[in-house]
C-alpha cells in the first residue's frame, strides 16, 4: 500500500478550509499511519487528555484520504451514546472538510458505522438469532423489569429443600448478580456446582470447631449452588419469551460470532478497518464476539 498523503499533508490540507486542527506529534502520526502497514492490527495505550478521539478521527481520515477504505467500510465501537456520538460527529466533519480540501472525491459516501458495543451486539443478534430459534428484536429488558421478573422466581420458588437465610431483595439481587456473571463469563451451571461441592467436602473435612470465616464461605458456598436453577430457569424464561437483557444479547451475540463462520466472514466483508474504543473495559462476552469475528490478523485498532 502506497502513502499518498502523510498525516501532517492531511492536517495542513485540512488547515487550508478553515478546519481547527493541529498537527499531530510524532506518537501520533505513527498511530494515524502504522507505518509498516496501514491496515495492520494494533493496540494503542493512550493517557488521559492524549488527543484519543482527535487521533482516532484522524486515523480514519487517513485511510479515506489515501484510498485504503471506504469511509462506509469503517466500524468503530464505543461503549456510550454519548461517546458514539461525539466520535461520529468529528469523523463525519472531518471527511466534509477532507471533501473540501479536494483530498476525497466528491461522489462517495461520507457515512460511517459508529455505534455502542451493545447496539453492534444487538445488530448482529437481530440479524441472526433464528439460527438459535430466538426472536431479538423486541427491545432489551431494563433494569425495573429484570428485578420483576427475578423477584417473581424467586417468590413462587416451588424447591423444598431450598434454605436460605437471607431477606428476598438479597436473593433477588444474588439471583441477578450471578446470572449475569454466568452469562458474561460462559460459566455452565453443572461447573459452578461441582466446583462448590468439592470446596464443601474439603470444609467438612475440617477438624474442631469453625471459625466465622470457615463457616460464612460455608454458608456462601452452599447458598450459591441452591441458587443454579434458579438461574437456570430465570434464563430460560427470558429466551422463551425473547425478554434478552443486554447481557443476554452480548452473550448470544458473542454465541453467534464464535459458532457461526460466516458471520465473521460478512462482517469483515463490510468492515475493512475497525476501531475499538475504551477497550480496557470490554468484557469477557465483547472480547469473545470481537476476536470471533475480526480476530486472525483483520485490520482492528483497539484503544485503552
Amino acid at each position: 500500500m502506497i502513502e499518498k498523503y502523510s498525516p501532517l499533508d492531511i492536517a495542513s490540507a485540512l488547515k487550508r478550509v478553515g478546519a481547527k486542527v493541529y498537527d499531530p506529534t510524532p506518537e501520533q502520526s505513527r498511530i494515524i499511519s502504522i507505518h509498516t502497514n496501514p491496515l495492520e492490527p494494533s493496540v494503542v495505550i493512550a493517557g488521559a487528555g492524549s488527543g484519543k478521539t482527535e487521533t482516532m478521527a484522524a486515523r480514519v481520515i487517513y485511510l479515506v484520504a489515501n484510498g485504503f477504505v471506504r469511509p462506509d467500510e469503517i466500524l468503530g465501537l464505543t461503549f456510550t451514546r454519548k461517546a458514539a456520538g461525539e466520535l461520529s460527529i468529528r469523523i463525519r466533519t472531518r471527511l466534509r472538510q477532507l471533501r473540501s480540501a479536494g483530498l476525497i472525491p466528491t461522489n462517495i459516501s461520507l457515512e460511517t458505522s459508529v455505534t455502542t458495543y451493545h447496539s453492534y451486539a444487538a445488530r448482529l443478534l437481530s440479524e441472526h438469532s433464528i439460527r438459535f430459534g430466538i426472536d431479538a428484536d423486541i427491545a432489551p429488558m431494563g433494569d425495573a423489569a429484570m428485578w420483576q421478573m427475578a423477584n417473581d422466581i424467586v417468590r413462587t420458588w416451588d424447591d423444598a429443600q431450598y434454605t436460605n437465610e437471607s431477606a428476598v431483595s438479597t436473593v433477588v439481587e444474588d439471583l441477578l448478580g450471578l446470572t449475569k456473571m454466568m452469562l458474561e463469563h460462559q460459566v455452565k451451571a453443572s461447573d459452578i456446582e461441582a466446583t462448590d461441592l468439592a470446596l464443601l467436602e474439603e470444609l467438612a473435612k475440617m477438624s474442631g470447631p469453625l471459625n466465622e470465616k470457615v463457616r460464612q464461605v460455608n454458608r456462601v458456598l452452599t447458598q450459591r449452588s441452591g441458587l443454579l436453577p434458579m438461574v437456570e430457569r430465570f434464563i430460560e424464561r427470558r429466551q422463551q419469551s425473547g425478554q434478552l437483557s443486554f447481557d443476554d444479547q452480548m452473550s448470544l451475540a458473542a454465541d453467534i460470532a464464535s459458532n457461526f463462520s460466516d458471520v465473521g466472514e460478512l462482517e469483515r466483508s463490510k468492515y475493512k478497518a475497525v476501531l475499538l474504543d475504551e477497550y480496557q473495559d470490554t468484557s469477557q462476552s465483547q472480547v469473545r464476539m470481537l476476536s470471533s469475528l475480526y480476530g486472525g490478523g483483520h485490520s482492528v485498532m483497539a484503544v485503552g
